[in-house]
């Protein structure tokens, strides 16, 4: 199990160039979410990294900063001055300007304006740093999966914990439950005593009553169920797969079923075990938000 949070930053270096990628991540309830701050005459990697992330990742919103130094030797190559090209064009600028009569000196600026005076190179400097971008990203990754292994860890261990309180709560309700449903067939017996209405226990109308109020009143039905999700979310959280969707999925499950059983009963003992509950599904719920 694996948080969605964490941070991993690593440095990749080699014949005078390095990148450093830096990856953070916070949870998010869809798929992988991710933002690049790459510098633009690196955007041509965007892609390549992030489909390397893809194939690490399952869910969370993710932050991607790049950096990188260029080789000085790389640096110069990127463009140089032609100068047999920028003093013919000197010479040809004075020549305009002494010719046509307009007053002014040429200028460095208006030289380095002609085209062919400045020289690109012909092959991109930058090509050496994708290997060391996809080299510093898996290593970056590496570092944001150990510190997400060890936040899920933490994790799982409370929501180990809190799964024991719920399966002793939900025990406690199936241990009141007979009993609960006895005393409220008791207190309908007295409530229509009181109205005055001649019924015996053996009167046609009486017994389907009771029954039809035994019927609202049972909670079987949600205990089996609170108990089956129980043993489903316990077994995802020591899965190595990736539970956080299934667990989310199963956390709504367990909240209709207490609210059921909680608008079931009027036991006031199985109403407070319910709240409690209620109480661990939502500090669950809000945990399992954080995992992957």
């Amino acid at each position: 199990m694996k948080s969605m949070t964490g941070y991993g930053r690593a440095t990749a270096s080699a014949d005078g160039n390095q990148v450093t990628v830096e990856v953070s991540a916070v949870n998010s309830r869809k798929q992988v979410d991710m933002r690049f701050a790459i510098p633009r005459e690196l955007g041509m990697l965007e892609p390549v990294l992030r489909q390397q992330i893809q194939e690490r990742l399952s869910r969370g919103s993710l932050q991607v900063a790049l950096s990188y130094v260029l080789n000085p030797a790389a640096r110069k190559e990127m463009a140089q001055i032609d100068m047999d090209v920028a003093c013919h064009i000197a010479d040809n600028l004075r020549e305009v300007a002494q010719k046509t009569g307009i007053a002014g000196e040429v200028t460095l600026q208006d030289i380095l304006l002609v085209p062919g005076v400045v020289v690109e190179a012909t092959s991109s400097p930058y090509e050496p740093l994708k290997e060391l971008a996809v080299a510093a990203l898996k290593d970056a990754l590496a570092a944001l999966d150990d510190m997400r292994s060890r936040e899920g860890a933490k994790l799982q261990e409370d929501l180990l914990v809190r799964r024991q309180t719920m399966i002793e709560l939900v025990d406690k309700i199936a241990a009141r439950g007979d009993e609960a449903l006895i005393l409220q067939k008791q207190r309908l017996r007295e409530r229509i005593a009181v109205l005055g209405v001649e019924l015996t226990l053996d009167d046609e109308r009486l017994t389907k009553e009771l029954a039809f109020f035994a019927e609202r009143a049972d909670i079987t039905e949600e205990i089996v169920r609170l108990r089956s999700h129980l043993d489903q979310y316990g077994e995802l959280l020591v899965s190595d797969s990736d539970p956080g969707r299934n667990l989310d999925f199963l956390g709504q499950e367990m909240n209709r079923e207490v609210n059921t059983l909680a608008a079931k009963t009027a036991d006031l003992s199985i109403s407070n075990w319910a709240l409690a509950l209620k109480a661990e599904l939502a500090r669950i719920r809000e945990q399992i938000m954080n995992i992957e």
